[in-house]
């Protein structure tokens, strides 16, 4: 547990010095996030088109 408070405080400690690497790092967090919200919508709206032309 204090070897994870450690590295925890490490990883802050350098966020703190570096803004622009956490914030290149959010943006990639949230464009891929939002690729897979996409992925699965597109998904779902596929299965639901093929559901309707079958019936």
């Amino acid at each position: 547990m204090d070897n994870l408070l450690a590295k925890t405080a490490e990883l802050l400690a350098s966020a703190a010095a570096d803004p622009d690497r956490v914030l290149r790092w959010v943006l990639i967090y949230f464009g891929v996030s939002s690729l897979g919200f996409m992925g699965v919508w597109l998904i779902g709206e596929v299965r639901r088109q093929s559901s309707t032309d079958s019936n």
